[in-house]
């Protein structure tokens, strides 16, 4: 007799296998980044897969947003301030939600002008929000364009991953849909063998 999971725990190890994802990947970006740190620009993929998450679990993603900017702060030894910067600053995505219905995020296959304006604004939302906080602790206005800036790459690349993910099918689908989708694709193919 086959073993199912229930929807919880299989919300919890996809959660969960993200978070392995996004540690696991931004450390290995940040220590590339090291050799060249005389740059001022980086990349990281916190950005590109909070909006995976975003696609597949909605509010969930947040967890993964502030994760992310955790594993920066423990890399680069960030001081308590800079850790609200980052993991307070990124909780700014969360204002992508209500757009999401609208461009058809979290669909079987959303056109790639709304992947692509979705991984832009999960981005700017992500480097606004750090820059607003650097604003509030900090009263210099300037950090909302210096994060920006900075941080212009991390956008182009989630782009691309989220235009990746777009071709594979249930990566930027609604998870709970997807499994619908999955188990109504079953019957009809059980039926039509049966029928054969």
């Amino acid at each position: 007799m086959e073993k199912r999971i229930s929807f919880k725990q299989y919300k919890l190890i996809d959660l969960m296998l993200f978070c392995f994802i996004l540690v696991a990947f931004e450390n290995i970006v940040l220590k590339a980044a090291r050799v060249f740190a005389s740059q001022s620009y980086f990349i990281s993929i916190v950005s590109a897969l909070v909006c995976i998450v975003y696609a597949r679990w909605s509010a969930w993603a947040a967890l993964h947003a502030v994760l992310g900017g955790a594993v920066y702060c423990v890399a680069i030894g960030a001081t308590k301030q800079q850790c609200l910067i980052y993991c307070l600053g990124n909780l700014l995505s969360l204002a992508c939600i209500p757009v999401m219905a609208k461009i058809k995020i979290g669909t079987k296959k959303p056109s790639v002008v709304s992947c692509i304006a979705f991984a832009i604004l999960v981005s700017i939302l992500m480097q606004v929000g750090r820059g607003l906080v650097a604003f509030v602790l900090t009263g210099k206005i300037g950090y909302v364009l210096t994060f920006i800036t900075s941080d212009s790459l991390s956008t182009v690349f989630a782009v691309i991953v989220v235009l990746i993910a777009r071709n594979l099918d249930g990566v930027l689908e609604d998870q709970k849909k997807y499994l619908l989708r999955l188990e109504e694709e079953k019957k009809k193919n059980e039926e039509a063998f049966d029928e054969s």
